[in-house]
């Protein structure tokens, strides 16, 4: 997998507010899906998910609650999702995050 630059404001990534964050996830539920990483870093993606998934849906049932349940739910931060190499390439927050790089690219030409 290859490094995503990251649209920043001085050091760090735009960070949108909470609502816009929201709404650029695809609920595709592919990072609620245990991961095995091999001895030279190859990731690999398994079968099993969260038990909080609904696998038809890929809905979150503890959702509002995901990160105090204590099975591991990782908040995807602009910051986290720029350093993951985990993330599917089509997620949501990868895209807008190119997405975001390429306007701040494009502003300064």
């Amino acid at each position: 997998m290859k490094k995503r630059s990251v649209a920043t404001t001085g050091n760090a990534p735009t960070v949108p507010d909470h609502d816009t964050w929201e709404k650029v996830c695809r609920r595709c539920g592919e990072c609620c899906f245990e991961k095995w990483i091999d001895e030279d870093g190859t990731i690999y993606p398994t079968a099993t998910a969260c038990r909080y998934l609904d696998i038809v849906t890929r809905a979150c049932r503890v959702y509002h609650k995901r990160f105090d349940v204590g099975e591991g739910c990782v908040k995807l931060t602009p910051d986290l999702v720029a350093a993951v190499q985990w993330l599917p390439e089509d997620c949501g927050y990868r895209n807008w995050l190119g997405t975001q790089s390429s306007t701040s690219n494009s502003k300064g030409k």
